[in-house]
C-alpha cells in the first residue's frame, strides 16, 4: 500500500516530464490539461501519505476516530464495542467482508493488533465518499499497550 503510493508519485513525475514534452508538440491544450491532472494526482498522493503519518487514532469521550490517509475513515461509538479480540490466532485469520482494516501495509503482510467487534454495523467513509457498514474493525497501532489502556478506560467510564 505505502510502496505503491510512493511508486505512483515517481511514475507520475517521470510520466509528466516525458509525455508532457512529447504531447506539447502535438496538442498544447491536451498537454496542459494532462499536466494539471498529473500535478493534482501528485499532490493527492503526497497528501495521502502525510495523512497516514500525521493522523493517528484518536479516542474521544464517546467515540474512536479512525482514519487511514484520505481514503478511509470511521467514527466508532464506544458503546457499540461488544468485544476486543486480542488472540494472535484470531488476528491472523483471513479478514471477512464485514471487517474494515485500518492497517498501514508495507512490503510484508501485517496483521492487526486487535479487532473490535461491534454490536451494530457502523458506517465507514471510503474512497470517493462511498459509505459502507462494518461490524468488525481491525486496527494496527504503534503503541498497543497505551491504546488498550485508553480504550479500557473510556469503555469502563461509559459503562459506569
Amino acid at each position: 500500500m505505502l510502496p505503491f503510493r510512493i511508486m505512483m508519485i515517481h511514475a507520475i513525475v517521470i510520466e509528466t516530464l516525458g509525455i508532457h514534452w512529447w504531447l506539447h508538440e502535438k496538442s498544447v491544450m491536451l498537454s496542459v490539461i494532462l499536466l494539471l491532472l498529473n500535478i493534482y494526482s501528485l499532490f493527492f498522493f503526497i497528501g495521502d501519505l502525510q495523512a497516514i503519518r500525521f493522523n493517528p487514532v484518536h479516542i474521544g469521550k464517546d467515540n474512536i476516530y479512525l482514519s487511514l490517509g484520505l481514503m478511509r475513515r470511521m467514527k466508532v461509538p464506544l458503546h457499540t464495542i461488544v468485544r476486543v479480540i486480542e488472540e494472535r490466532e484470531q488476528l491472523e485469520k483471513k479478514v471477512t467482508k464485514d471487517t474494515i482494516e485500518f492497517i498501514a501495509n508495507d512490503f510484508e503482510k501485517v496483521y492487526p493488533n486487535l479487532v473490535l467487534e461491534l454490536a451494530v454495523p457502523v458506517q465507514a467513509t471510503l474512497f470517493l465518499g462511498m459509505k459502507k457498514n462494518y461490524k468488525r474493525v481491525a486496527i494496527k497501532v504503534d503503541n498497543i499497550i497505551e491504546f488498550k489502556e485508553m480504550l479500557k478506560e473510556n469503555i469502563s467510564e461509559k459503562n459506569s
